[in-house]
């Protein structure tokens, strides 16, 4: 009843401003009151958990095509025309006498949605070979014409049954029609080139499909456009018109930034939609102040391989969709059936998997919100008003839990693991540093993600960072780092490293030094033979000032998790809160190294 409210609601509202001025639709989203926008997207920032299905005429290739295959080591299946450079009437004759879906497919895919405990599901209604699943009057190239059914209906009507929200992607390239736009930044096939291409005409034929997913399918939660150029962007795909008519007929509609150049996310505006997509990878720090959904792969590809086994495992995307939530954002998780539509077996375990843990400890996924603690090495926070949950990947090793919070003056914390139904309370300490809650009890770990349940109210003292240990020595988990760069990322694996640093980038580390003194930098790292020579530039100081400074030379340890100890030298840390910063100078292989840790080891003075 709330969900059809807010619908009439901003429906009159929505369709009343687009009536006056049809063509402002994008300025619209970007000028939306808060208050309308939070109930448009409250379910969305509530659900955290959707599932992506790639599945088309590629389906049927399985990444195969006339005997090599394109998708075994990790390229993308649903690209394999573009990858064997197939012209459009060859992949046409093919593939689509073999496109045979089984019945019932569909309610297949959305029973195991809902028991892997997505709340939505988001599926490529068309991809960018120009196969469209819906009936369509614009082409023969579409489901109904191949299959003698309406594809999209099927999909649609099995994921209203077990009341999942539904996106449709749709791809604005189209390498089947022969006005659609090419070159220009955009991929296509065998070398064609867009001289002589009316594109206008295929700008029409895709707002002509787009309006009949859009008025005949009922009600849509999500459109899932890809993708666009720095050069092939907005009003080349007519968007003004575009979102101005999904807007008239989907009123409370939620639209990704793609109808946009998308490679740069940090240059987001609400005019270019309402949330930033991410591929394949977890931002460090989430993106403030914005809405965003990771989407991200079981094994690298998105269509169906028939011979990629590199599947991640429960664990991973556990971790991955834990880790997404605490920096407040979404994890769309994807599947790409079979031709026929069967998902693979490895699919299917891997989100029943992830739906055996969301059964016991949903509760600290869905309706949460990002973490207000700050970093803590030992995992990731998801809260909601009054309670954290503390997620812990990495066990403390003396089995005390370290949470960087003040409780408020005159209350008392309580915790517990989310998985005990009777709640029994664990023992927990409070001093200047923080809370320390006793873990000695492991009846309820874990392996994948253990969640403990905080009761507390408080400020965060993530500020005063990482104290040193009895002998004075810090250990600096890569847990505890804050990563800058495009791509430098912290392994999920049970002792976290920080991995793809393939730039000039940096981790830091804020550090509380109770005294001025000498310390002896040792990294435990990994760098193999190919990638080994990198400058790295180590520094501490207060402040903005980098007072101490040492460089150093990468050396080989034979393969990037062989992990060494590298002593770098000394460094002078000032009494205070320091930050120690790592800098990547210079990379003459794949990368600069992988880093599981840093020890500051005082030196004694004579």
């Amino acid at each position: 009843m709330k969900r059809v409210g807010i619908y009439i609601v901003s429906a009159l509202i929505s369709v009343s401003r687009l009536d006056a001025q049809d063509t402002s639709a994008l300025a619209f989203n970007a000028q939306e009151p808060e208050y309308l926008r939070d109930a448009r997207m409250e379910w969305f920032r509530d659900a955290h958990f959707g599932m992506f299905v790639h599945w088309g005429l590629y389906s049927v290739a399985g990444g195969i095509w006339e005997g090599k295959d394109y998708a075994a080591n990790g390229g993308a299946a649903e690209w394999l025309q573009n990858a064997a450079n197939i012209p459009a009437d060859i992949y046409e004759k093919t593939l689509t006498p073999l496109f045979r879906p089984k019945k019932d497919f569909a309610r297949e895919w959305a029973r195991m949605a809902k028991a892997a405990g997505c709340r939505y599901v988001i599926f490529t209604c068309r991809h960018h070979e120009g196969f469209a699943l819906h009936d369509t009057r614009t082409t023969t190239f579409d489901a109904m014409d191949v299959t003698g059914r309406d594809l999209a209906r099927e999909i649609i009507n099995a994921l209203h049954e077990q009341g999942l929200r539904v996106g449709i992607y749709f791809s604005l390239l189209d390498w089947h029609h022969p006005d659609a736009y090419v070159e220009h930044g955009l991929p296509a096939p065998g070398g064609v080139k867009n001289d002589g291409r009316d594109n206008s005409k295929y700008v029409e034929y895709m707002y002509k499909q787009a309006e009949e997913l859009f008025t005949h399918y009922g009600p849509i939660d999500v459109v899932w456009w890809d993708y666009s150029s720095e050069e092939i962007q907005g009003e080349k795909w007519g968007a003004r018109k575009l979102v101005a008519m999904v807007k008239a007929h989907q009123p409370n509609i939620i639209m990704n930034n793609r109808l946009y150049a998308f490679e740069k996310n940090s240059q987001y505006s609400r005019a270019n939609g309402d949330l930033v997509t991410p591929e394949q990878h977890i931002p460090e720090t989430g993106f403030r102040g914005m809405d965003w959904e990771s989407c991200m792969t079981m094994n690298g590809t998105w269509g169906y391989s028939k011979n990629n086994q590199r599947w991640s495992s429960p664990r991973q995307l556990i971790r991955n969709m834990a880790d997404i939530v605490s920096k407040g954002g979404n994890y769309l998780l994807n599947v790409g059936p079979m031709g026929d539509g069967t998902v693979p077996a490895r699919s299917v375990e891997l989100m029943y998997s992830i739906g055996q843990w969301m059964r016991v400890n949903g509760e600290s996924i869905y309706g949460t919100r990002a973490n207000t603690i700050g970093r803590v090495g030992w995992g990731r926070i998801t809260t909601r008003p009054g309670v954290y949950y503390l997620h812990v990947f990495n066990w403390p090793a003396n089995g005390r839990l370290h949470v960087p919070l003040a409780p408020a003056i005159g209350t008392s914390p309580r915790a517990w693991f989310l998985a005990d139904s009777t709640r029994r309370e664990l023992s927990i300490e409070s001093g200047s540093r923080g809370i320390d809650i006793d873990l000695s009890n492991k009846t309820f770990r874990d392996e994948n993600n253990t969640v403990v349940v905080l009761g507390a109210e408080g400020r965060s003292l993530a500020g005063l960072g990482v104290f040193p240990g009895e002998d004075g020595t810090y250990d600096l988990t890569a847990g505890d780092a804050s990563l800058k760069g495009d791509r430098l990322a912290l392994s999920l694996t049970e002792e976290p490293y920080i991995n793809t640093w393939m730039g000039v980038d940096s981790a830091e580390w804020t550090i509380n030094v109770p005294a001025t003194g000498k310390y002896r930098v040792m990294l435990s790292y990994a760098c193999t033979d190919q990638s080994a020579g990198s400058m790295i530039h180590l520094s501490a100081g207060t402040g903005n000032a980098q007072t101490s400074v040492i460089k150093g030379l990468v050396r080989t340890t034979g393969g990037w998790e062989v992990f060494k100890d590298w002593d770098a030298g000394i460094l002078n840390l000032s009494s205070g809160v320091s930050r120690l910063l790592i800098e990547g100078e210079a990379k003459p292989g794949l990368g600069v190294m992988n880093l599981r840790k840093v020890r500051l080891v005082p030196v004694q003075q004579p």
